[in-house]
């Protein structure tokens, strides 16, 4: 038996169900013509690590482990733990007014709690950069927010009262995590999360900087001719909603400090994956930084993502230590994929629970909301 065979016996699945796992996870990469890396793993145990396809369609250029890809709207669990990580430190808190940290933030009565549960009211600021930046070099953070102490531009609700999914409420907790900490956003997550992982493949595009991955896939979008290289983004230069590149096996480094309460308290991770309350005493399946969900019996906390021809999920089922995570460079809709690969994780569950309906994927849920 080799060594992958030994895991998956460690993972409780018979010889029948090995051979039928690897088939059928096969089988759906195929017909969902997927590009990219694929793992799997539940009780602690990989059960399915697979890279697919190229990271540059123009000269075939393979998918390998190492490959980086950009995480898109992922980076979001990891701006989030950055910030509870400065809250467990006792330098900041989150239900202060983010104009304690940051003195001129255009709106005084926007807490961080706001900004983590996207429940703040900021405008979108894709389109605000748009129309109102006007330099030929990419905005940064601190481009952002002067734009935005310059147009006052209104809330589009009071804080509290709504659920609506912010980038730029993340782009401004990025902001928040330097002026509180003192360093730049890519090198207080090196810092402090990446390198204490040992998450050597990841790392935060900077392109102000200069530091761009060394492996990285690019993102590519079908033509009538084949596939053509999806260009850089005038909004790529604006970090922390984001612009975090990372491989499969790195994000299952995450997945594991997650489940061994590494850099937060359990207290603290579990807080992150509380349902946000608003002042109605409503609930939002938002926590802080992650989406929260349930398949059959299954916690799940999760965030998808989508950017620039990159579809990325990262899935932590709670109640059975599962991990699901897809990254993608063609820009194909996941959604029935993540649905898919989450029955065979699961199949002896669903084979015990005939006639119970399953929960779709859906296209926000799984390839991220808004534009990614």
């Amino acid at each position: 038996m080799d060594d992958a065979s030994l895991l998956k016996k460690m993972a409780g699945l018979s010889e029948e169900e090995l051979v039928l796992f690897d088939a059928r996870i096969n089988e759906i990469v195929k017909s969902r013509q997927f590009n990219g890396q694929i793992l799997i793993a539940r009780n602690g145990n990989i059960l399915f690590n697979r890279t697919f396809g190229f990271s540059d369609f123009r000269d075939a250029t393979p998918v390998t482990h190492n490959t980086q890809f950009q995480l898109a709207s992922i980076t979001k669990t990891f701006t989030a733990t950055a910030v509870l990580l400065l809250h467990q430190q006792g330098l900041l808190h989150i239900d202060s007014l983010v104009a304690a940290y940051i003195p001129e933030f255009p709106y005084n009565n926007i807490t961080v709690r706001n900004l983590l549960n996207h429940t703040s009211g900021v405008q979108n600021y894709m389109w605000i950069m748009e129309r109102y930046w006007n330099q030929e070099r990419l905005a940064n953070n601190e481009d952002m927010l002067r734009t935005f102490i310059r147009l006052r531009r209104p809330l589009d609700f009071s804080p509290g009262t709504r659920f609506a999914y912010s980038n730029t409420g993340y782009a401004f907790l990025a902001t928040l995590i330097e002026r509180v900490s003192g360093q730049r956003f890519p090198e207080f997550m090196e810092q402090h999360i990446f390198a204490p992982l040992q998450m050597h493949n990841t790392l935060v595009l900077d392109i102000s900087r200069g530091l761009k991955p060394a492996n990285r896939a690019l993102g590519f979008r079908r033509t009538r001719s084949g596939k053509a290289i999806i260009s850089q983004s005038p909004h790529d230069g604006i970090m922390g909603d984001k612009g975090i590149f990372s491989t499969a096996a790195d994000l299952y480094k995450w997945d594991r400090a997650i489940a061994t309460n590494q850099l937060l308290s359990s207290q603290l991770w579990n807080y992150a994956f509380d349902r946000a309350v608003l002042a109605n005493q409503n609930t939002i399946d938002y926590g802080m930084g992650w989406r929260i969900q349930n398949f059959l019996d299954q916690r799940i906390v999760h965030h998808p993502g989508r950017w620039n021809g990159f579809r990325t999920s990262f899935k932590r089922f709670i109640d059975s230590d599962a991990a699901l995570i897809i990254l993608a460079n063609n820009n194909m809709n996941i959604s029935a994929m993540v649905h898919e690969l989450q029955q065979v994780i699961f199949h002896r569950e669903i084979a015990n629970n005939p006639g119970i309906p399953l929960p779709a994927e859906t296209e926000q849920e799984a390839a991220g909301s808004n534009m990614y």
